[in-house]
This record gives structure tokens, sequence and C-alpha cells, in this order.
């Protein structure tokens, strides 16, 4: 098991949905962060954090939901929008999800 407590076809899985829907996340995310960038700047939130938190959150979706037959401890729990400042998470290659809450 790694430190996530997937098993091994559970970490395949989870890298494979992951990679696929980075494709789509970071795109999107970098558009809604432009369109509300006033907002997300006045709140001390930059395009990098806002990332991570969107990339946060998808994984704990991911765990909670799509591979929770493969988790075997409890995954990690959701970050809300009003702890944003707290997230330091960003994207990479390489995914310690044990280090996912804030």
């Amino acid at each position: 098991m790694n430190p996530a407590g997937l098993s091994a076809l559970g970490t395949l899985l989870f890298l494979m949905i992951r990679g696929l829907f980075l494709w789509i996340l970071v795109p999107g995310g970098i558009v809604v962060w432009l369109c509300t960038s006033p907002y997300m700047l006045w709140r001390g939130v930059g395009l990098g954090r806002f990332l991570g938190w969107l990339d946060v959150n998808f994984i704990a979706g991911l765990l909670r939901w799509v591979l929770r037959p493969f988790v075997a401890n409890i995954p990690p729990s959701w970050v809300p929008f009003s702890k944003i400042k707290t997230v330091t998470h960003r994207i990479g290659l390489t995914q310690n999800t044990n280090d996912l809450n804030p």
C-alpha cells in the first residue's frame, strides 16, 4: 500500500483519472480565475493557490466517491472556499494525498 492507503489498482486509476481531468481542470480554472480576478485578488487569492484549491477538492472528491472502494484509510476532507488562504498545495507530477488537508 502507498501512503494514501490506495491499492496498486487504485493508485493506477487515481493517476489516470486525475491526469485526464487536469487537462480540463487547469484551463477551466484559469478561465474562472480570470473572470473573477478582481474578487480573487481582493481576497488575496492568486492563480496558483486557486488551482491548488481546485485540485485538492478534486482529489478529495475522487478519493471519496470514485475510488472509495480502493481507499484503506479515511480520505482527505473538502476545503471550503472560505479557507482557501490556508491551501499550500500546488499541482505537481507526484502527489502525497496525506498532505492535502490544510
